[in-house]
Parts: C-alpha cells; sequence; structure tokens
C-alpha cells in the first residue's frame, strides 16, 4: 500500500510582512499545494494523508472550496485529513459546515475516529484539534487493534503546548505508521514507526532547508518503507560572509551578489557579518538590500586594531591601560571568548574616538 503524507500546508499565510516580496510568498504556498496534487497524479498513492494545519487561520467558505477543488482533481485518490492547531475546528465555523468531495474524508471530531479502505486492507485513524493548545498526550493512550489489518495514525503535535508525544510509546502503540504534523522540520524516523513530514514550504525565515512531503510504502506484513521527497520552492538560506579589514561596503555587496545569484535570486537570505572590519566602514542593511531578498542582518564584525602598536603608541596613557586590563601577554590570541573579544574591541574604539592626540586623554 503506497501513501503521501503531508502537513504543515498553512494556506492563507503571507510570510515575511513588511518585506516586497511578502505578496508573492502567499502564492508560494498555494503552489507548493498544487505541486503536492501533481505529485499524487505522477505517482498514483493509494492515500493521501494530510495531517493537519492545511491553513493558516479559519478559512472562509472560498478558501475551502479552492482546497477542495484541488482535492477534487485527483478523484481516484482518497485523502484523509484531520485539522491541527491552526485550523481548528470551531463550532459553527465555515470548516465544521463545510461538504468536502466524495475522496476526502475529513475526520473533524474531537474523539478518535477511523476510516476503513477495505481494498487496501487499512484503517486510518485520527481526531482533529478544536481549540488552539491540547497539552495532554493524548496519543500516548492510542493503540491499534491486532487484527491483520495495516492501522495508519493521523497525528498533529510534539510541543508541550501541542499534543506532546513519547515515540517509544507510539512505537508500541501497534499502528503499522504514524503520520505527523506539526514540527515544520521534516524527519523520518521508522525505528519509531513515524515520520513528520515538516511544512511543505517554509512559512519563517527559521525554516532553512528543503521541504516537500514523505512517500512511503506499506506491505500487508507490516514492512515500512520511508522517503522524503523535496519540493521546488523558495527557500531561506543562511548567507555567512567574513570581513577584513581591506572589505568595503562595495566590496561586501558584490561578494553577497555573487551568492545570493549562485544559491537563486528567488530565494530569501539571512545575513550574517563576521570577521574584523576598518573601524572606519559601516555596513548598512538598507545598502545591502540591493544584493537579493535579505530578510535578516546580523553584523557580529568587530573593528580591525593593529594591538601591538597602539601598545607601544600608549604605554602611559589610559588606552594602554584599557589594553593590559584585557591582555595580560599583548596578544589578542587570548581573547577565546566571543563576548568578551567584542566587548574588547567596541571599548577599544570608544576609548580611540575619544582621544586627544595633543593631550594624550581621553574626552
Amino acid at each position: 500500500m503506497k501513501f503521501i503524507h503531508a502537513a504543515d500546508i498553512h494556506l492563507g499565510c503571507q510570510p515575511d510582512r513588511g518585506f516586497p516580496w511578502s505578496r508573492e510568498r502567499s502564492f508560494d504556498i498555494l503552489a507548493a499545494f498544487r505541486d503536492l496534487i501533481l505529485a499524487c497524479k505522477k505517482e498514483k498513492p493509494d492515500l493521501l494523508l494530510m495531517a493537519g494545519d492545511l491553513f493558516h487561520r479559519q478559512p472562509s467558505t472560498a478558501e475551502l472550496k479552492e482546497a477542495d477543488a484541488l482535492f477534487s482533481q485527483i478523484p481516484e485518490i482518497p485523502v484523509v485529513m484531520i485539522a491541527g492547531n491552526h485550523d481548528c475546528v470551531r463550532p459553527g465555523s465555515s470548516l465544521e459546515r463545510f461538504s468536502w468531495s466524495p475522496n476526502v474524508t475529513f475526520l473533524s471530531g474531537r474523539e478518535p475516529a477511523v476510516r476503513e479502505f477495505p481494498d487496501l486492507g487499512t484503517v486510518v485513524h485520527g481526531f482533529s484539534y478544536h481549540s488552539r493548545e491540547i497539552r495532554e498526550p493524548l496519543y500516548d493512550s492510542m493503540t491499534a487493534p491486532k487484527d491483520g489489518l495495516l492501522h495508519i495514525l493521523l497525528a498533529h503535535g510534539g510541543d508541550e503546548a501541542h499534543i506532546p508525544i513519547d515515540r517509544e510509546k507510539l512505537a508500541a502503540s501497534g499502528f503499522s505508521y504514524i503520520a505527523l504534523g506539526h514540527l515544520h522540520k521534516p524527519e523520518l524516523d521508522p525505528a519509531h514507526r513515524l515520520a513528520f513530514s515538516g511544512s511543505l514550504s517554509p512559512i519563517e525565515m527559521s525554516e532553512t532547508g528543503s521541504h516537500g512531503y514523505v512517500l512511503g510504502e506499506l506491505t500487508p506484513d507490516g514492512a515500512l518503507k520511508l522517503s522524503f521527497v523535496p519540493l521546488p520552492s523558495r527557500s531561506y538560506i543562511p548567507c555567512r560572509v567574513k570581513v577584513t579589514e581591506k572589505t568595503t561596503a562595495q566590496s561586501l555587496l558584490k561578494t553577497v551578489s555573487r551568492f545570493t545569484e549562485q544559491y537563486g535570486a528567488s530565494n530569501i537570505y539571512r545575513l550574517t557579518l563576521t570577521g574584523k572590519r576598518d573601524p572606519g566602514v559601516t555596513f548598512r542593511e538598507e545598502e545591502l538590500q540591493a544584493a537579493g531578498r535579505i530578510i535578516s542582518f546580523q553584523d557580529d564584525t568587530v573593528p580591525f586594531y593593529p594591538v601591538d602598536r597602539l601598545l607601544k603608541e600608549h604605554r602611559q596613557d589610559l588606552i594602554g591601560e584599557y589594553i593590559r586590563a584585557f591582555l595580560k601577554e599583548g596578544s589578542e590570541d587570548e581573547l577565546e571568548d566571543p563576548v568578551r573579544k567584542a566587548a574588547f574591541y567596541y571599548g577599544l574604539e570608544a576609548l580611540l574616538s575619544n582621544f586627544d592626540p595633543e593631550t594624550g586623554e581621553v574626552k
């Protein structure tokens, strides 16, 4: 029995609000969902398992119709889905009242329910969220009957506020496979017969790496085979650049531009600067935006100063005393702690910027 397992699509989400490309990102999420349906047409699985958070918030009737229209494009493939914490079932909501296409089974109740597929020898178990948080470990007590059938658990959770899970208990529950949603990083754990498919498309800048769905296969005797299939999508990519005292604002812009060109102009970058910069040079985030889609900027550089020369020039004044207080042996190599090193350089910068060479005093 072949299946595709996906979760955390978050239709209706608009990531990166405030940035020029934010509107495009909402289209990326819908495009990823369309790609999933195309993958189903290609792979022809026996089941499509949707483990919660299809929507980012309570969906409108129009949004439900759009999602259902995509499911209706694969009428020969049964879809079984649950609601997660983001799209939890609210009393009287459009989600509670909506009638899905015949191939879609929505396990919408707060109590465990099943959908049987006799021709596949398979039973899918699951229940939906009816509130944003569920702190009880509800999956720990669930077990699969020993009836010779394949039993799959659709589940959503994995942290303290959203149904904590115990992998050992899940592995001992008797389910042939546990299809999990909620954590956005994909993780395959066949030893415990479970997997997190991760978000189908990244929705936060912390969600670096590949995103896609799980392709699985269960044999009648319960043997499990899992693989992760990435989907083409925009990605959040860390970009770390080490600068030197010779790096200028323009040369840095060229370096970052080459990086974004290499990894794709449509991707989104988290830029971090390290190393020692010329004290007179300032790197400005707004200028670096010209290099591409920079969503975050962190400048961890420290100003470059020739400490040995400064010690000789300032033997008898406050700057020399300051350097000796930090450096017992007069070498920057002593500053292994990055916090202490940063404090040293910024303090030195402040002293030098206020030093009067005529009087030899710090203003």
